[in-house]
């Protein structure tokens, strides 16, 4: 798995949680509305006189079915539509000649409706994500030891490829393949042709002209997309170099061999 996947899926837990929790809040804020509506409809038809009494108040919160709202609740002759406050429908009361328009409201702030809000779902989102990071964390954590760094190229041992700094797939033949991979694999990258003959062409009696085709047509692809060089050990054989301190290539070869060797 790739970083990137891992942080895609971990937005889209935290999108998904803020989603959840904004739908949410809105729900509540419909069933507010829903109870205000049904209590001023009940309060009205049972409603005598043409104003608004402690009575009526009483008798509207009564109604009520959210108790959260008994005390944040009120009824008011309408005063038109207020986008800033929940408020129910308009609703009509009519005695004799006297007509009159009705409407509750009430003063809810935003951290009232989110707590009557059923936020489960969002938290178990949020929950998720939270859980997906510590794995992925740990994850990768336990997975980079299966990488070397030399040079522009890593190498990753869990798939046995070879890329540079830009994640591209470094396009080795078969046999280059394996030849980078006895590099890597030998302390202080270096290798006697012998060792890659018999590894590399082990029923070929004389392998010398193959391995040197092989290295002169390695030779520029190591160069040019890892950032390092092949050069002729002393004529017995060939090591895989870095243009930075020896020293350090050596240190991390050592570290990179004891944990896979």
């Amino acid at each position: 798995m790739k970083p990137i996947s891992s942080v895609i899926i971990f937005l889209l837990l935290v999108c998904s949680a803020v989603w959840a929790s904004i739908d949410s809040y809105h729900c509540a804020e419909t069933s507010i509305v829903q109870d205000m509506n049904q209590a001023l409809l009940k309060t009205l038809t049972g409603k005598r006189e043409a104003w608004i009494t402690p009575d009526t108040i009483q008798s509207y919160r009564q109604h009520l079915q959210i108790a959260d709202l008994k005390s944040r609740s009120f009824v008011s002759y309408a005063l038109g539509d207020d986008s800033h406050s929940l408020h129910s429908k308009q609703m009509k009361w009519q005695s004799g000649n006297h007509i009159l328009t009705f409407q509750s409201y009430a003063d809810c702030s935003f951290a009232t409706v989110w707590g009557l809000s059923d936020q489960r779902l969002p938290l178990s989102f949020l929950l998720l994500s939270l859980v997906w990071m510590a794995a992925s964390i740990v994850y990768f954590r336990r997975h980079r030891t299966d990488r070397l760094v030399l040079g522009k190229m890593v190498y990753a041992a869990s798939d046995h490829s070879f890329r540079d700094w830009h994640g591209e797939k470094i396009a080795f033949t078969p046999m280059q393949q394996q030849l980078m991979e006895l590099f890597i694999n030998t302390v202080d990258c270096k290798l006697s042709k012998a060792v890659i003959c018999e590894t590399l062409w082990p029923k070929k009696p004389d392998a010398s002209e193959t391995l040197y085709t092989l290295i002169r047509r390695l030779k520029p692809i190591v160069s040019e997309r890892c950032g390092l060089k092949i050069v002729a050990d002393r004529g017995d054989g060939y090591r895989l170099a870095s243009d930075s301190s020896s020293k350090k290539m050596s240190d991390r070869l050592s570290k990179w061999n004891r944990c896979h060797l």
